[in-house]
């Protein structure tokens, strides 16, 4: 039994007639009677009663013709959306907190306005996690801060930020030292990020360690608490440039301080895309 057969068959039930169900098939006469000859000796029964000038179910084909019934609908179902199929899933994306928070949304509302059918499935997360998943084909697609190495990637930088030192209105002084920044309260993201792996490798260069009283995987409670006073904080400057331009916070600078980190998009090196996912690498390429 095959689904052509199957397809015959219904259409014979529904006219009562080979020759009506050939022509509406665009099959010849005996290319009809033979699926069905086939069809009836696989079954082993009639499943037609072969009447003078039309033809009529037996209580076997009646049977047959209400299991076959929803499979061939929703066969015929999937076959109709089968060239949407391609639009439909949502891009699964993993992005750092950083670019998340800041150009993300702009982007993707840039590439909506041109592919409306679009969809995304945003998640965010650190840099390690992310790759992981991407690597374990999880997401199409992940915004990454810090350097990448990964071979099994194609990487495409799209921006950078740099760091900034962060502290409360009420902090009086404007200008430390590196020395002097390692002796204050330090409220930092958690290891394994790329803002504290960055902030971390200077420190050892320069020969010292980090002891942070507070350490958290959200940049925003990290500002919270530095509001409240509770120390200065090390963060990208384009997530806090808002609140010290409202004085909110205070910049304070320090001497040899000059600290970068890159957003790279990555994707798997793959032979398949989805036309969306090529379509959206393609824009990110276009990014100077």
């Amino acid at each position: 039994m095959n689904f052509k057969q199957c397809v015959i068959f219904r259409e014979i039930a529904k006219t009562n007639n080979f020759t009506k169900a050939a022509n509406h098939l665009f099959l010849t006469q005996s290319a009809v009677s033979h699926a069905i000859k086939d069809l009836e000796e696989e079954a082993g029964t009639q499943l037609f009663e072969r009447l003078h000038r039309s033809v009529k179910l037996t209580p076997a084909g009646e049977l047959f013709l209400r299991e076959i019934q929803p499979i061939l609908e929703e066969f015929e179902a999937v076959e109709a959306h089968l060239p949407n199929l391609d639009k439909q899933p949502p891009l699964k994306i993993a992005s750092c907190i950083t670019y998340a928070q800041t150009e993300l949304p702009q982007l993707l509302q840039t590439f909506n306005a041109e592919y409306p059918e679009a969809h995304f499935n945003v998640q965010v997360f650190p840099a390690s996690e992310s790759i992981a998943r991407l690597e374990a084909g999880e997401v199409d697609l992940a915004f990454i801060e810090g350097h990448i190495l990964q071979p099994s990637f194609d990487a495409k930088k799209i921006a950078d930020y740099r760091l900034c030192v962060i502290a409360g209105p009420a902090f009086t002084q404007a200008k430390l030292s590196f020395a002097e920044l390692l002796q204050q309260p330090l409220l930092l993201r958690e290891r394994g990020s790329a803002v504290r792996e960055t902030f971390e490798s200077a420190a050892v260069l320069q020969g010292f360690k980090l002891f942070p009283i507070w350490e958290s995987v959200d940049s925003q409670t990290l500002i919270s608490a530095v509001k409240a006073g509770f120390g200065l904080s090390v963060l990208p400057y384009r997530l806090v440039k808002g609140e010290i331009a409202l004085g909110k916070l205070k910049e304070i600078k320090v001497a040899d301080w000059k600290l970068t980190n890159d957003i790279s998009a990555l994707v798997r090196k793959s032979r398949y895309q989805s036309r969306l996912l090529a379509s959206f690498w393609q824009m990110l390429n276009q990014i100077e």
